[in-house]
């Protein structure tokens, strides 16, 4: 009997501790006392938006307005360059030729594109042919292929005011490494004393390899 009474004393007190925690429990869901102003609910103060979506949250963005296309630093800043290097592209003819063909055409888009994105810089189209043939009808041909490129450019609202005109009997403005004659026109960019490049993931307007320059 003894034995009974000892064992149903140790399920009372097992049962008892056990509703103590379910009632507990439920205080900690129900108890409006544990959400007063005295203890309010701890809010988010960091800010994890990126607005400029440069991949550095506004939390830790020390610049908040990059270019989408620049290379940034662990802040969100773009990297400068300095002051830029001369830029240009250069737009092949066939022989004779001061038609597009679809390539350059596209290249050509791909100028408009840039210029439309960088409204301070503005352009010198630089008309350039071989050596055969005299120098009154190459003059006339390297003003042809001008025309060209500039009709293209016009069409995608770029304002003529922003292009200057040379051919290859001029003292112009041919990078030094594109010295000599060739069926070609070069385009290359002019850039603000105060304008600070950054540096870009890609960039359309770019030096092209050296083993293409007599293609």
């Amino acid at each position: 009997m003894n034995y009974l009474a000892n064992f149903s004393q140790v399920v009372i007190n097992r049962s008892f501790i056990a509703l103590l925690c379910i009632t507990s429990i439920a205080s900690c869901v129900t108890d409006p006392e544990l959400y007063t102003e005295k203890d309010p609910a701890i809010e988010q103060t960091r800010d994890l938006a990126d607005l400029d979506r440069d991949g550095v949250i506004n939390e830790r963005d020390l610049c908040s307005d990059s270019p989408y296309d620049a290379v940034i630093d662990n802040d969100g800043c773009p990297t400068l360059t300095g002051r830029p290097k001369v830029k240009y592209r250069v737009i092949h003819f066939g022989f004779d030729k001061s038609t597009l063909s679809d390539r350059e055409y596209k290249r050509v888009l791909e100028m408009a594109e840039f210029l439309k994105k960088y409204t301070q810089t503005s352009l010198y189209l630089i008309g350039d042919t071989s050596k055969e043939g005299s120098d009154s009808y190459n003059k006339a041909l390297a003003q042809r292929r001008i025309d060209s490129v500039l009709n293209v450019l016009l069409k995608q609202g770029i304002n003529r005011d922003r292009f200057k005109q040379e051919i290859y009997s001029f003292k112009n403005h041919i990078p030094e490494e594109l010295k000599g004659r060739n069926r070609r026109m070069i385009a290359v960019l002019q850039w603000p004393d105060d304008f600070k490049d950054y540096k870009v993931q890609w960039n359309i307007f770019s030096e092209i390899n050296k083993e293409n320059l007599n293609n």
